[in-house]
């Protein structure tokens, strides 16, 4: 039953395929066509092998080639994120900045080692390989990108940061035994007895860890010559292929924290958990708060106490180290003076009926809201308040919003919607939010 469920999602999307993607442009500027009858494909699993020069991965036997456009819009990669000295995002890694992917070029030339403010290190380079450890360690042979020396690097990187990390706990936030839980032991497996006596290097155990998974799903496409390639041209949440080392969640009441330095990222503790601010340059490291709204690494890092509940996903280092990718937080980083987030999956629109979505408003107590419908940016209707809609908690100071049927809205004259929000007490207005519902639904 699975697997005619898996089968009959993936044949679902060939007339969808068909209708919206039609063709491609690789790097290299060739444009490639769909395949007739229309060839499918679908992965996700361990990435075998980055193949730069053509910007393909290889997984469960499949090369997967990644274009520069598909039908127009440019594809970039899930999962990814390049940053820059000020901890700012930049870009995704993209057909342009493939090599990136690659572990020698995240241990070296892409780490970022200035921090983040007054805070830890922005990307000090990876703890682990794109390659399950076994292959990492391996000959590049037969056209595998491996890297052996990089891999030692990688591994010597994963005991820099954690053994600086705990270093930087008081007695009974993280267990006495904790190097050695990760691997630091002497050449009989004992743990050591105090940090500061460490045993040789040598006889220390790497976790053994798997490859990064991509996930991709598409067709086969062709140039003009007859060359085929598997292009992925169908969104998995929002991208057309994602790679990740993992996707490992922990959520529970911080233990401590610490703030780290010019050679220590910033970190946490969850139960016997060690949680590092991602120092993977490949990565995301992203901070979610109340509403949906990002909260830079300063405040949250400031903010931070011990007893605080915390939602994180990211890779696992062995079984007791997490590098964080995605945090949710209960705070409010007031840099955003104010936010409004709609969940997608509630947009709907019927004709003669209205429009209908459901979202957030933060801070609540000292905000006003209203929409008003325009187009091309020029909102000319009349302003609709949402106060009356507003199911206020008054302990996170957040407001929760269900508007069903509103008139106003047009998907062809009046497509975009605007949230205004004003201050409560002057009126004036203080931040905007623009939505194309029309375009979000595909009308």
């Amino acid at each position: 039953m699975r697997s005619f469920n898996l089968l009959s999602g993936l044949l679902a999307s060939v007339v969808s395929t068909a209708a919206m993607a039609q063709s491609a442009v690789l790097h290299d500027g060739r444009v490639v066509t769909l395949v007739q009858p229309q060839e499918l494909f679908s992965v996700e699993g361990p990435a075998w092998n980055i193949d730069v020069p053509n910007r393909a991965v290889i997984c469960n036997g499949i090369r997967v080639t990644i274009p520069s456009t598909v039908n127009g819009q440019r594809v970039t990669i899930g999962g990814s994120q390049i940053v820059g000295p000020n901890d700012e995002v930049l870009d995704e890694i993209s057909a342009d900045t493939f090599d990136r992917l690659l572990d020698v070029n995240a241990a070296t030339r892409d780490r970022v080692f200035d921090t983040a403010g007054a805070c830890g290190t922005i990307r000090l380079g990876p703890a682990r390989s794109t390659f399950c450890t076994s292959e990492a360690r391996g000959e590049p042979v037969q056209g595998l990108t491996r890297a052996p020396i990089i891999q030692k690097q990688i591994e010597d990187n994963y005991f820099f940061l954690a053994r600086n990390a705990f270093a930087q706990y008081p007695p009974g936030v993280l267990p006495a035994n904790f190097l050695g839980m990760i691997g630091i032991r002497n050449e009989t497996g004992q743990y050591p007895t105090s940090p500061n006596q460490l045993p040789p290097r040598r006889f220390w155990r790497y976790p053994t860890m798997s490859s990064a998974t991509f996930i991709a799903q598409g067709s086969v496409y062709e140039d003009a010559q007859g060359n085929r390639f598997n292009v992925p041209d169908v969104t998995i949440k929002d991208y057309y292929a994602t790679l990740i080392h993992a996707e490992n969640i922990v959520i529970g009441n911080v233990r401590g924290k610490a703030v780290g330095n010019f050679q220590t990222p910033d970190s946490f503790v969850i139960g016997n958990t060690l949680v590092l601010m991602n120092q993977d340059p490949r990565m995301a490291m992203d901070i979610v708060g109340l509403g949906g709204a990002p909260v830079g690494r300063e405040f949250f890092v400031t903010a931070l106490e011990a007893g605080m509940s915390v939602a994180v996903e990211g890779h696992m280092l062995g079984d007791h180290v997490l590098q964080a990718e995605v945090l949710e937080v209960p705070l409010f980083d007031p840099a955003n003076v104010a936010w409004v987030s709609i969940l997608p999956a509630t947009w709907s629109w019927r004709n003669g009926q209205g429009l209908s979505y459901r979202g957030e408003l933060v801070p609540a107590s000292s905000s006003r809201l209203s929409v008003q419908y325009g187009v091309n940016d020029v909102f000319t209707g009349p302003e609709i308040s949402l106060q009356n809609a507003l199911i206020v908690d008054p302990v996170l100071d957040t407001a929760r919003f269900d508007v069903r049927g509103q008139i106003g809205g047009d998907p062809v004259v009046r497509p975009q919607i605007k949230f205004i929000v004003r201050d409560a007490t002057k009126g004036t207005v203080v931040k905007e939010f623009v939505f194309n519902w029309a375009e979000i639904l595909g009308l």
